[in-house]
């Protein structure tokens, strides 16, 4: 029942899992439909912003950041077009803070911009504007996106010249041509290059260097010849062959218009008005052109001023029904003048009054200014006056704005290029520092090394004086028990000699003597068998005496009799049993010094390990040859050590030291409750 129970469990978990994945599957392919549907132009604009949003809401409830930073690009990209710029900068500095936090340099920069852009068309915090952009293109270049860069240093153009700051709009259009000029050539990048001339055109104008602001326009209408009939553009609005043409006409129009060749700009807006779509296909520019075709007629002094007046009336509601305030106060202005020129002063007062207020309403302070003018010359007495007060104010207030603007982004700029200098100084003193650190690290590793060395270099010298004091308390051992050997040997002599010349010699005196009674037969056989009893001993007293004087002694004797007297004396100190067992002839005299007071010392230490942690009562040596290999077996019945045992002497790791100095194996073999077993191997052949 339990393994029913059990896999019913399992399965009903692997479904949830199953449904759970799917449905995520689900909302990701939602997500990315509802972004599509948002990017859809075709589309109004509130049916965009609502899928957006949608798409925003569940990446929220994925809660996957890279989904919600994406999701809220649009959204708030969408807000940008809607117009709500205080919205959107708050959707963009949050995605500011995810794309950092995700180190998404590109969503980063695309940040930055957005907020930058939001700042400029809200009219609040410009510095901050060109903070942000400039943050946008710093970023965008590192990662190499010219897109990006190319919008953040148009924008910045554009933002410089409505400060007129024309100088440092010129500098931004020429670094926004030069990038341009690096990259392929698509229609959007002929757009946006045709667009820099007219910008140069526009700055030059305002400068009042017409012939250069012909130039540069003349120069965008080239460019905008190279372009295709239509393409799809990611601007705000979106721009075509005809509107860039249209946009450029009217600006070289105006250049020679400031330059006074109303010829040669009516010549242009006849030309665009033979365009009988144009009324249909941009309002606003067709405004611009009967309007300015107008007020150019009023300037050449045409004297047709019923035709003027007919131009500037149309011009004029058509910007009414459309609700157009810049195209109504600067049409005001122009009609205001031709007004004014042919003495219809009411007309002109009530144009120049709503210029003004329409003017201070959209805060375009060139309009005001032109208004207040008209209205000083149009109002008599301390009203005319007040007008004329208010103009100079406002001319001078703008003026102080401009000077501001100018000495503000030269501000930023002198900072951003001092950031920049500061940033590549501390740079440099970051890549000295670490250049110096890495050397006092060397320096370090190199005395550590040397250090390390010198330490080295003492303890072989170490071991090799403590090798040489073993060997010399060897040979030392050696003598002491040659001479040991020596001292037996001549009391051997001295008792040989004594048994032979005196107790012998005795004995067989005595026994001459005995023979001499055996002449009695009646103790004849007992007297025979005293003699044969003293001969009998006699025979073992002259063998013994041989033996004694025999000075031929055993070629292993020295290293066996140290090794014996030492294992002897350790078994009286410690009560254990030992056996030495010399298997087979072991030349020892042919065996090197130094290989046998490092087995002295490997058995020493055996002993020792065996004294302080076996318990043993019995230990057993054997020493054999096999295939030019000494072979020692150290063994005992201990208590033994399992596998896992973990060392925290140093006996063994001294025995194995001294193996391998002696290019040898060592194994060992130990069994709890049983006894240890150590199996030493040492080649004879070979070089130490």
């Amino acid at each position: 029942m339990n393994k029913y129970c059990l896999f019913i469990a399992y399965l009903l978990l692997t479904l949830n899992i199953n449904a759970q994945n799917d449905s995520f599957d689900v909302m990701l392919d939602s997500i990315q439909e509802l972004r599509k549907l948002s990017k859809k132009k075709s589309l109004n604009l509130d049916d965009r912003l609502k899928y957006a949003e949608r798409s925003s809401e569940l990446s929220n409830e994925i809660g996957i950041d890279s989904l919600i930073l994406l999701s809220n690009e649009k959204v708030a990209y969408l807000y940008s077009l809607k117009k709500d710029y205080e919205y959107s900068i708050k959707l963009y500095r949050k995605n500011l803070k995810l794309a950092h936090k995700l180190n998404d340099s590109l969503s980063y920069a695309y940040a930055a911009a957005g907020i930058a852009y939001g700042y400029n068309f809200y009219g609040v915090h410009i510095d901050s504007s060109l903070f942000y952009f400039k943050k946008s293109i710093k970023i965008s270049e590192k990662i190499n996106y010219a897109k990006l860069t190319l919008i953040s240093l148009r924008n910045i153009a554009l933002l410089q010249k409505d400060k007129r700051d024309y100088l440092g709009s010129d500098i931004s259009t020429f670094k926004t041509i030069n990038l341009l000029k690096t990259l392929p050539k698509s229609d959007e990048n002929l757009d946006n290059l045709s667009d820099c001339y007219n910008n140069l055109g526009l700055n030059a104008k305002y400068l009042k260097l017409y012939d250069k602001a012909i130039e540069y326009h003349q120069k965008s209408l080239l460019i905008n010849n190279e372009l295709s009939d239509r393409y799809e553009s990611e601007n705000v609005n979106d721009l075509n062959k005809f509107g860039n043409y249209l946009y450029a006409k009217i600006n070289l129009a105006e250049a020679y218009k400031e330059k006074g060749n109303y010829k040669k700009a009516l010549s242009i807006y006849e030309r665009l008005l033979e365009n009988k779509d144009l009324l249909k296909k941009d309002p606003l520019s067709y405004v611009a052109v009967i309007n300015n075709k107008a007020y150019n007629l009023f300037l050449s002094k045409n004297s047709n001023t019923k035709y003027i007046k007919s131009l500037f009336n149309k011009a004029y509601k058509i910007s009414d029904s459309l609700n157009a305030l810049y195209e109504i106060t600067a049409g005001g202005n122009d009609m205001a003048e031709f007004y004014h020129a042919i003495n219809k002063k009411d007309s002109a007062l009530m144009l120049s009054k709503r210029s003004y207020a329409i003017g201070k309403q959209i805060k375009n302070y060139y309009e005001v200014s032109r208004a207040l003018l008209m209205l000083s010359k149009l109002e008599e007495g301390e009203t005319g006056k007040q007008y004329l007060y208010e103009h100079i104010k406002l001319n001078d207030s703008l003026l102080d704005i401009e000077r501001a603007s100018r000495n503000k982004f030269a501000r930023i700029q002198y900072e951003t290029d001092n950031y920049k200098d500061e940033t590549k100084r501390l740079a440099t003193q970051n890549i000295l520092i670490v250049s110096i650190g890495l050397i006092i690290i060397l320096v370090s590793a190199l005395i550590f090394s040397i250090k390390v060395q010198i330490t080295k270099n003492e303890l072989l010298r170490f071991e090799s004086e403590q090798q040489k004091a073993n060997e010399e308390i060897y040979t030392l051992m050696l003598r002491q028990q040659s001479k040991i050997e020596e001292g037996r040997l001549i009391e051997r002599h001295r008792i040989s000699e004594e048994l032979h010349d005196g107790i012998l010699n005795r004995l067989l005196g005595s026994r001459l003597g005995l023979e001499f009674l055996t002449m009695d037969n009646h103790n004849k056989e007992k007297y025979r068998f005293y003699i044969d009893e003293i001969q009998t001993i006699e025979k073992e007293i002259r063998n013994l005496s041989h033996e004694l004087k025999n000075t031929k002694l055993d070629a292993d004797k020295d290293f066996v009799a140290v090794l014996k007297d030492y294992i002897s004396n350790q078994s009286n100190l410690h009560a254990f049993q030992y056996n030495l067992h010399l298997k087979g002839t072991i030349a020892w005299d042919d065996i090197n010094d130094y290989i046998k007071v490092n087995l002295y010392r490997i058995i020493q230490e055996a002993i020792q390990n065996v004294i302080k942690h076996a318990k043993a009562k019995t230990i057993t040596i054997n020493f054999y040859l096999k295939s030019n290999n000494l072979y020692v077996d150290i063994a005992d019945d201990g208590i033994g050590f399992g596998p896992n045992l973990k060392r925290n002497g140093i006996g063994l790791l001294n025995i194995e030291s001294r193996v391998s100095k002696l290019k040898g194996k060592l194994t060992i073999i130990s069994k709890i409750k049983i006894g240890t077993i150590l199996v030493i191997q040492v080649p004879l052949f070979k070089s130490l």
